[in-house]
């Protein structure tokens, strides 16, 4: 068989019981709750699971995979896995309206949904052609993988079903439990779990998904107005980036500036940025901070930059002091 799954037959069922392979081939220890006795189901993620190729106008192959899919609260989870590439053949379109249909990896079990079979299986739940077709409901113990818009009068004679065009990915990947799990919808089910919103790690309080840390825009070397210069007492450029860090976005800022004046007030007035910074990294009102500055030419040993909404920041320093460089090591601010 190419389609298993685990704790499914018994030894005497016809179905010849649950083989050593196929523990080994299935998800044995996938098991992220959902609630007090049932489990998330969803893929397991690796490569690119149950990927659907098209082979032909009206069909295609569903690739090789793992899932774990949920039956009833008393029913439990099914380890599942297809070994080799399955193959779908896709039901000609109605002569007048449109239908999606659905894919889906299925386990039966006939002491729960009366069936009479005990296998799993992957099938293509039919649509009902309509005007503004709806997809159908997965059926209990199903796992939904794919919708597939199929157009009236679809055959392959008439040229059949533009696969990439028509096909909705309904695909979700689940994890073991304590692990962190890559689909950024997954809901939450307990308090410390886990997920990747594909910019960075979430956290469940319990109540909702609160950002840990993540890097919405890179280390950025800013361009620097005339009179201004990089690497100022051998800090570095002046770079910039953007971060999330449990729910509040900052900016962070690194680097040396050298400084140039003109009648004791830096030049263009403290405006030392050629160009403002982009919308993701202006702040939603003034942010003023404190940096070092050199101790030469100054009384001080810190000045001030102001970084406004509209993207541009100045450096403001005392009547008589010039200092030629300040640091932006370790400035950060709230956008």
């Amino acid at each position: 068989m190419t389609v298993r799954a685990a704790w499914l037959t018994n030894r005497g069922d016809a179905a010849g019981g649950q083989t050593r392979n196929d523990s080994r081939m299935t998800p044995l220890g996938t098991m992220t709750p959902a609630g007090e006795l049932t489990t998330t189901p969803g893929v397991i993620p690796g490569g690119n699971p149950f990927a659907l190729n098209a082979t032909g106008p009206m069909t295609a192959t569903l690739g090789t995979g793992r899932a774990v899919v949920q039956g009833t609260d008393i029913q439990g989870a099914y380890p599942a896995a297809i070994t080799a590439p399955e193959t779908l053949v896709f039901v000609d379109g109605d002569p007048t309206n449109p239908r999606i249909d659905l894919v889906v990896l299925r386990v039966y079990d006939t002491a729960f949904d009366a069936s009479g079979q005990v296998r799993p299986a992957v099938e293509i739940i039919p649509g009902t052609p309509a005007a503004a077709p709806v997809p159908p409901a997965a059926p209990a113990g199903a796992l939904g993988l794919y919708r597939v818009a199929v157009p009236a009068a679809a055959s392959a004679g008439s040229g059949g079903i533009d696969f990439p065009a028509a096909t909705t990915d309904l695909r979700r990947p689940t994890v073991a439990v304590g692990g962190i799990n890559p689909n950024p919808d997954a809901p939450g089910a307990y308090r410390a779990q886990y997920r990747d919103n594909g910019t960075g790690l979430q956290r469940w309080s319990g109540n909702a998904w609160v950002g840990m840390a993540a890097e919405l825009v890179t280390w950025t070397k800013v361009s620097l107005a005339g009179g201004y210069g990089h690497n100022g007492n051998s800090n570095g450029d002046v770079r910039y980036r953007v971060i999330d860090l449990l729910g509040t976005r900052f900016v962070q800022w690194r680097g040396g500036m050298n400084v140039s004046y003109r009648g004791g007030t830096p030049v263009r007035d403290g405006a030392f940025l050629s160009a403002a910074l982009p919308t993701l990294a202006r702040p939603t009102g003034l942010r003023s901070v404190p940096v070092a500055c050199s101790a030469a030419d100054s009384t001080i040993v810190t000045v001030k930059i102001d970084f406004l909404a509209n993207g541009t920041a100045t450096l403001l320093s005392d009547d008589g002091d010039a200092p030629p460089w300040v640091s932006l090591h370790g400035v950060m601010y709230p956008l």
